[in-house]
């Protein structure tokens, strides 16, 4: 496998994916309406379709400084609770779709939203299943990085989570140690993602039923590729970093009318956009990963048999190959076919 390539060419494929994106934007538009919705009814009913005021400012004023009041009356549940709404929602939303993504990767042709929903309820069962193996094998990795960190405090070696809040303000938090132990914690997490996302390119390639043996094999196969598993991360802190240039850009955007607030509201959503393509392209580097995994091993091509040596000429070009032994061929399993990236949206 071209690890490198892979680097290029999975977020081309995930953001070649227009139709799918879009849906994924347009679940994420509804998730994010009803976690507002706790804040967003008592701000209409109190201030009306607006906060601006009749012939005031935009902002107004006076509005920031009720809703804030508002805010305060509503106490810790009132803030709480859309938090905890729209992490529920995302959980449970990103387990609902991952059938379909995964479907959508792997295969060529044109996005149809029918087969991207009859995949989604298809694989749902057994993404639940693989979630339970993936949540167990996250147990060790907790554990590993938890003991590093203690093995680094007791040697008086600062890590990023150790540091007090002084030191982060005052003085530079990036050192040897602190960078060395943060990137024992990116390998191990990303070796724990890597994983769960092949796992499940693997329940759908084979249509495999026993995620436990797939989520083993997954492990197994990132750990036998440090290649694969660095080009993992690398799409991951490339996707972090786009995302970062976008969030950036949208802290730039002042409010100080109604209609930079509608445009600081789409930039917001190239942000959006961002996170869910390069969500796509680990999971489509990994495509990558299983199609090297499940190649074929190509045989030797067939030696022509000898012609004799006192043969005429017109019987030794006639002289057939001689086959391999049946017990000599290599049978591979029935897999589902996965597509090459010629399929666009």
């Amino acid at each position: 496998m071209n690890s490198f390539r892979s680097i290029l060419t999975a977020p081309l494929r995930a953001f070649s994916e227009l139709k799918l994106l879009g849906v994924l934007l347009a679940a994420n538009l509804c998730i994010a309406l009803i976690q507002s919705l706790p804040v967003l009814m008592p701000a209409i009913g109190r201030f009306g379709h607006s906060l601006s005021g009749q012939g005031r400012p935009f902002p107004s004023p006076e509005a920031v400084f009720d809703f804030s009041k508002l805010l305060a009356q509503g106490g810790g549940p009132f803030l709480a609770g859309p938090v905890v709404l729209g992490i529920v929602f995302s959980f449970g939303l990103q387990l609902v779709l991952a059938g379909g993504i995964v479907s959508r990767l792997c295969s060529p042709g044109r996005f149809s939203l029918a087969s991207f929903a009859r995949d989604c309820a298809a694989q749902l069962g057994r993404n639940l299943r693989l979630l339970g193996w993936a949540l167990l094998g996250l147990l060790p990795v907790v554990g590993l990085v938890v003991l590093a960190t203690v093995l680094f405090s007791r040697a008086e070696k600062p890590t990023l989570f150790t540091l007090e809040g002084q030191h982060w303000a005052l003085d530079n938090p990036f050192t040897f140690w602190s960078l060395t132990h943060l990137a024992l914690v990116v390998v191990l997490f990303a070796l724990w993602r890597s994983s769960f996302d092949l796992a499940r390119v693997q329940l759908y390639a084979e249509d495999q039923r026993k995620t436990r043996l797939a989520a083993w094999r997954a492990l197994k196969r990132m750990v036998r590729s440090p290649g694969a598993l660095l080009g993992y991360i690398a799409v991951g802190l490339l996707g972090l970093a786009m995302v970062m240039v976008f969030a950036r850009l949208h802290a730039a955007v002042q409010v100080t009318s109604a209609g930079k607030a509608w445009l600081a509201l789409l930039v917001a959503q190239l942000v959006v956009i961002a996170r869910l393509g390069f969500s796509l392209a680990t999971t489509a580097f990994t495509v990558d990963v299983y199609r090297a995994m499940a190649a074929p091993v190509s045989l030797p091509a067939p030696v022509p048999a000898a012609a004799p040596i006192l043969a005429p000429a017109s019987e030794a070009n006639a002289a057939e190959p001689t086959h391999a032994p049946a017990d000599m061929q290599t049978v591979q399993p029935e897999q589902r076919a996965i597509g090459d990236d010629a399929g666009r949206s």
